[in-house]
């Protein structure tokens, strides 16, 4: 008695009960015991299409069997199940040539693919299954225009902050807030995510622990402001409620986009990192050396070509430029950050952009037309976010600057300086080791 397997397969399993792969492997059983067919297993591949082209290990695993002449008979509910692609196909063809292995189908009878007829109903069927294929994908991403431009919910799981039909979840919505606040507060990625793993705050895979990359993603997404994306572009207004404000939200996408926050990680933290210019403009960034004892030597400096142009000694420069920050404030507050300006631009086009959904979803204007007119939307949009100026919130004190500054965390110390300085310029020390940073480092104040 011929051995036969049977390969069963569903590219959509939404409840992960496989019902589907079990109906056709019922139906495929009762086929072989009418043709007297001994199935010697199963193989299976649920939820997986054989259109996207995405690896199928159980019909590797079959493929493998029929060659090594395990099998002499494969077993499916329709030829469909097997292959969509004619590249698939004729890698069938070209098995079966050379195992004279049978292929039955439940729905579509025998396929006999060592006859030139019996190939030429494949490829036909071939064709018809990925015609079938592109038709759907042509529905599907309609009807997701469709969805977008009304502000729908996407498919797939809800950002972190949502529950299922992106419904807010509050106990993650105010993990969600508490980051932003931080943020604006003037903490770093990594110090938030420290803060959430000791906190004991569960991520989305439960046991991984909190990464700064996870936090800014969740932040940066439009989602948690109520904007609705779609193909990687803001498509419009979301329907569901947002966790964030659109003005916090755009405020917390600005000051993470600042590249002062870029800070060098070795040799500790650098009190001044992305504020240190050369006299021709240039980034002086954070650097470590090892001198002669075998301690770490900290430093500013700018390249010029292959070599240094310009270095100061970290610890002089920040101590000077610290006690000058400390002096303007002596009987002084702290300032108010000034409200930026720049939101309302980038609320005006986000409004613009859902006038123009509005006019697609009710017919007014061509889908052509609607996309034409939605890049140049999109270019200002990601121009007036650029364009926004960080204004971290400053840390509480009681009392003066200079009373609470050794209690001060790097990023709030950080926060006051870029409160009231714009640039520090160094010039070079010319031939002499010993030039005071008074006479090399000038402070450039904001206005």
């Amino acid at each position: 008695m011929p051995l036969a397997a049977i390969y069963a397969r569903i590219s959509k399993d939404g409840t992960g009960a496989a019902l589907g792969v079990e109906r056709q492997e019922r139906l495929c059983r009762d086929l072989a015991a009418q043709r007297g067919l001994d199935v010697n297993d199963v193989y299976v591949d649920n939820d997986l299409s054989a259109y996207n082209g995405k690896h199928r290990p159980g019909l590797e695993s079959l493929l493998a069997a029929v060659d090594g002449g395990r099998v002499q008979a494969i077993v499916c509910y329709h030829v469909d199940r097997l292959y969509r692609r004619s590249t698939e196909l004729e890698r069938l063809v070209d098995l079966i040539e050379r195992t004279k292995a049978e292929v039955l189908t439940v729905a579509a009878g025998d396929l006999d693919l060592t006859t030139a007829s019996g190939r030429l109903v494949a490829r036909l069927l071939s064709n018809v299954a990925q015609a079938e294929s592109e038709r759907m994908g042509e529905r599907l991403r309609a009807k997701n225009d469709d969805l977008a431009r009304a502000g729908r919910p996407p498919g797939g799981r809800p950002k972190y902050g949502y529950g299922p039909g992106y419904v807010v979840d509050e106990a993650e919505a105010r993990w969600v807030r508490h980051a932003a606040g931080r943020v604006l507060a003037g903490w770093s990625l990594v110090r938030i995510a420290r803060e959430l793993d000791e906190l004991g705050v569960p991520t989305r895979q439960r046991r991984a622990p909190w990464h700064h990359s996870t936090v800014r993603n969740i932040l940066v997404s439009p989602a948690i402001a109520g904007l609705r994306i779609h193909r990687r572009e803001v498509a419009g207004p979301a329907s569901w409620e947002p966790i964030l404000d659109r003005d916090t939200w755009q405020r917390v996408r600005a000051v993470l986009a600042d590249p002062a926050r870029r800070k060098q990680r070795t040799g500790g933290p650098y009190l001044l990192s992305g504020l240190v210019r050369s006299p021709e403009g240039g980034h002086m960034n954070g650097r470590v050396r090892q001198v002669a004892d075998g301690t770490i030597a900290r430093s500013y400096g700018s390249r010029h070509g292959d070599g240094i142009s310009v270095e100061i000694g970290a610890d002089r420069l920040e101590a000077a430029v610290v006690e000058a920050v400390l002096i303007r404030f002596d009987g002084a507050a702290l300032p108010t950050p000034a409200a930026t300006t720049e939101g309302g631009a980038v609320d005006a086009v986000a409004d613009e952009m859902a006038d123009l959904a509005r006019c697609r979803g009710e017919g007014t204007i061509t889908m052509a037309e609607w996309l034409a007119a939605r890049e140049p939307l999109q270019r200002r949009l990601e121009a007036a976010q650029a364009a926004i100026t960080p204004s971290p919130t400053l840390p509480h004190l009681n009392g003066s600057v200079r009373a609470a500054w050794p209690s001060l965390t790097v990023d709030q110390r950080q926060t006051i300086i870029r409160a009231v300085v714009g640039r520090i310029v160094v010039r070079p020390a010319g031939r002499s080791a010993h030039v005071p940073v008074a006479d090399r480092a000038t402070v450039e104040w904001k206005a």
